[in-house]
């Protein structure tokens, strides 16, 4: 009150500015050399993840002897009924000519692969698996704290320093625990679970918060991975088609045909495919990844713009897709795959 009547109502305190890594990261363009780079750095994980999956292949399964044996046989009853085949049918054709027929058979399978614009039935069956890892992929790098390059993150909630911190010292924690005198085994057992409780909480009140930016991610992602199909691919899949036959030799093996890709060139096949698959997709989705978080009228945290150009990212994308069409070639008689190549593929 004053003397003349009541007081008058006080301004508004200023809004502060909310802190660094909350505010709108602006992505910035790639370069040509950070682009090739990114594309290494992703396709050394995509073929670490290959062969780490060798060591677990089917562990699970108990072996007998006698069925191994009668395997054995079948395949290779298989394999020579093949080779009796396709060298009924071998031709003296030039090393020209057979590869003009593998790349037109290649071209021609991508078309019906990769399907019209909108429409591949290719993507429509495989965005989900896709999605599922790249969901995962984002939750482990918010918990792991792998897209903060040399930054440390600034905390956002209470939930999440603490989330880092019992990650961080969680081996240091259960050891501790294991070096105490407990009264009985449910006393010990009940304070294990309740740090892995507590634990199991702060990491869920974290990742709530972080779960409307990836539904937004996954959005920007599948609209990126549809356009890569469909326009960095099947308009250029001529182009592609005659990179991979040429570049992975399929057509000058011994006994080479050009209606097929013989088992034996599969291993080149394969290094040429990932290969041109890879530097074609960093550079497409990256660009577009950039062209999109930029557009967005809501701001994106610094870690999920850094989160598009890590190259787990493209790694994780492209072992399921590359593996799919693989199949999806050897189903269309064009690929002759070795059997259990997944496993062969890392054991030679």
């Amino acid at each position: 009150m004053t003397a003349n009547g009541p007081s008058p109502p006080r301004p508004p305190p200023p809004r502060r500015p909310p802190p660094p890594s909350a505010r709108a990261a602006t992505a910035a363009a790639l370069t040509e050399a950070q682009r090739r780079a990114l594309s290494g750095e992703a396709l050394g994980l995509l073929t670490e993840q290959l062969t780490a999956r060798v060591v677990h292949y089917r562990a699970d399964l108990e072996t007998n002897s006698e069925l191994d044996a009668i395997t054995a046989q079948v395949v290779a009853q298989v394999r020579a009924l093949q080779d009796v085949a396709t060298a009924g049918q071998k031709t003296n054709q030039p090393v020209e000519a057979i590869e003009r027929d593998q790349i037109a058979s290649l071209s021609g399978l991508l078309k019906r692969m990769l399907g019209q614009r909108g429409s591949s039935e290719f993507l429509t069956h495989w965005i989900g698996p896709v999605g599922k890892r790249v969901a995962k992929l984002f939750f482990e790098s918010e918990l792991h704290e792998r897209t903060k390059g040399n930054k440390e993150r600034v905390i956002q909630s209470s939930a999440q320093g603490l989330c880092y911190v019992l990650a961080r010292y969680s081996n240091r924690l259960r050891s501790d625990l294991e070096g105490f005198e407990y009264a009985d085994t449910e006393v010990r057992e009940a304070t294990f679970e309740r740090l892995e409780k507590l634990s199991a909480e702060f990491r869920t009140e974290f990742l709530s918060r972080r779960s409307p930016e990836l539904h937004r991610i996954m959005a920007i992602f599948s609209d990126v991975l549809a356009d890569f199909l469909a326009v960095g691919l099947e308009s250029d899949r001529d182009n592609f088609a005659q990179i991979i036959i040429r570049k992975s030799g399929s057509a000058r093996g011994a006994g080479s045909v050009g209606y097929k890709i013989q088992r034996e060139a599969f291993t080149g096949f394969r290094a040429a495919w990932e290969k041109e698959w890879m530097e074609r997709w960093v550079t497409f989705a990256s660009e577009r990844f950039v062209a999109r978080l930029n557009a967005e009228d809501e701001p994106f945290m610094e870690e999920t713009v850094a989160f598009f150009v890590d190259p787990h990212l493209y790694s994780e994308t492209a072992v399921v897709l590359c593996e799919a069409a693989y199949d999806f070639l050897c189903q269309e008689g064009l690929l002759d795959l070795p059997l259990d190549w997944r496993v062969q593929l890392n054991t030679r």
